[in-house]
């Protein structure tokens, strides 16, 4: 009998990181982040990456695990995520995968031989749940949410690590929210301006979110969208049985 894992996906900003915490409280859960900026130290405003607060005492891996200036491909995370799901196995929970980055899920999921170009079968039974919120809500949230960041001090961090660091060219600072900053630092364009290309770029990369997502779909891999949370509890409850 294969060991178990849920998954939630969703475009960015649409409440995964919340239902992830709901369920790993309910059934004994660790969180593994699948967000390809939240590995990176020192990111922490421009990647949205939940603070030790927001956690609520609940174990998550795969955040702030390099530096920005460091080498890490999917290969590396792939690696690193059976690793922490066996080892939260063996705690006896629950690994549950949370994140927005569908090749990162997909590597898992389809258990990718990436040293041979090819898919296999997933080693653990699995369980998704997605979010995908009405666009024009998400898209609100996804503006408000920019400005938010500005607020908490998205200026101040990328100064920093720009200044620490001084690559544009850096896999990290090529993300949302840091390249845009570092083309107003670079007086190429205004602060205004870096702003509406960080909401536009962010609701961009949420449409090719959504679309990994369907394509996942095709692939045969079932994706229960939408659910309240009573529902999602009942089909954990039969899940693990």
């Amino acid at each position: 009998m294969k060991n178990k894992i849920v998954v939630i996906l969703g475009p960015t900003a649409s409440g995964k990181s919340t239902l992830a915490i709901k369920i790993a409280q309910k059934f004994k859960g660790e969180i593994i982040s699948s967000d390809s900026r939240q590995i990176y130290k020192e990111l922490n405003i421009g990647s949205n990456k939940i603070n030790k607060k927001e956690q609520n005492n609940i174990k998550h891996y795969l955040l702030n695990i390099i530096k920005p200036n460091k080498k890490y491909n999917l290969f590396n995370w792939q690696k690193d995520a059976f690793k922490a799901i066996n080892k939260i196995h063996k705690k006896n929970k629950l690994p549950i995968i949370a994140g927005g980055t569908g090749l990162y899920i997909s590597s898992i999921l389809q258990n990718y031989q990436l040293s041979e170009s090819k898919t296999s079968e997933c080693p653990y039974d699995f369980l998704i749940f997605g979010i995908n919120p009405n666009r024009k809500n998400l898209y609100k949230k996804i503006d408000s949410r920019v400005k938010e960041m500005i607020k908490k001090g998205l200026l101040k961090e990328v100064k920093k690590i720009y200044k620490k660091y001084n690559n544009k060219k850096l896999i990290s600072l090529s993300g949302i929210g840091y390249k845009e900053i570092i083309s107003y630092l670079e007086k190429e364009i205004t602060l205004e301006e870096a702003i509406k290309l960080i909401q536009k770029n962010t609701r961009n990369y949420a449409k090719r979110q959504v679309t990994w997502f369907k394509k996942m779909e095709k692939e045969n891999l079932k994706i229960h969208w939408n659910k309240n949370n009573n529902t999602i509890e009942k089909m954990i409850k039969n899940f693990l049985i």
